[in-house]
């Protein structure tokens, strides 16, 4: 047990956040929040259609398929936290949900080119823009897929630590999550002082996945002091390494964002068999 007062309240605070944010009434908040906000765009995007607003709120979009795209990205933010409370409970769990948020990423973006299409009033027109917006929507449902196979063949496997043990990797893990929580914290206060004052945002996503990467490799050496299996080892740096696939597919153009997202999950679906069937075996 730690004797640190200061981390002690540190963990009992990251518990008590995780909690709430897991409660069913916490869930219903959120769901509460994207309706509102879904709907509340599409009002003003509507009355802006009539001239309302005039030369104020000039942040409000004409299309109207961007309330959509708005809608996604506020769920997208949700699920970067749930993937940061992922980080204490297991390195696959947070592999999951990492795909879970790529695959809405690229559903958003196929939304995201169908509302351009609507903007320009041209949809008859069938160009390659079109054939990469199929590209998104078919590769988000291919990781879907991807992810319920993981989810069906991974096997809980035996824990080999004593109880104290376990329970000083597991608090180093919660600590490392609450420092994310901050992260995202401030990220997100930046990314909306940017906005408000006008000035360039940056792009968020990128650039958190590009902290995870870093948190990815932090974490495989913390495990290293309790466990130094290279079984354990290959696997946790396999998934950092699918964490990196991921990133470059944020980055990347259309197709190839759609076919580095399922060279990941393919990736981690390889990973899930191979050491399954090793560490059984071992």
């Amino acid at each position: 047990m730690y004797k640190n007062k200061p981390i002690i309240y540190l963990i009992r605070l990251f518990d008590n956040l995780r909690k709430k944010w897991e409660s069913a009434e916490f869930m219903r908040l959120v769901a509460t929040v994207l309706v509102v906000s879904y709907v509340g765009s599409l009002a003003l995007i509507g009355l802006k259609q009539f001239d309302f607003f005039k030369n104020y709120l000039y942040i409000i979009p004409d299309n109207p398929f961007k309330s959509i795209e708005m809608a996604f990205t506020l769920l997208l933010f949700f699920e970067v936290i749930s993937l940061v409370f992922s980080i204490e409970k297991s390195i696959s769990k947070s592999m999951s949900i990492q795909l879970e948020i790529l695959s809405l990423i690229l559903l958003r973006s196929a939304f995201k080119v169908f509302g351009e299409f609507y903007e320009s009033m041209d949809l008859v027109k069938f160009d390659e823009t079109m054939l990469y917006m199929l590209a998104d929507a078919f590769s988000a449902l291919i990781i879907f897929v991807g992810i319920i196979m993981i989810k069906r063949i991974e096997k809980p496997l035996p824990n080999h630590l004593d109880i104290s043990t376990l329970h000083r990797f597991i608090n180093i893990k919660r600590l490392i999550s609450l420092s994310m929580l901050f992260v995202f914290g401030a990220m997100i206060i930046l990314e909306i002082t940017f906005f408000v004052l006008q000035k360039d945002t940056f792009e968020f996503f990128k650039d958190f996945y590009t902290i995870l990467i870093f948190t990815d490799i932090l974490i495989i050496f913390v495990s290293l002091r309790y466990s130094n299996s290279y079984i354990v080892l290959f696997r946790n740096s396999g998934y950092a390494l699918a964490t990196v696939i991921i990133r470059i597919a944020l980055s990347a153009e259309a197709p190839y964002n759609a076919l580095l997202g399922l060279v990941a999950t393919v990736f981690v679906i390889g990973i899930v068999l191979a050491y399954n069937k090793l560490n059984f075996q071992h």
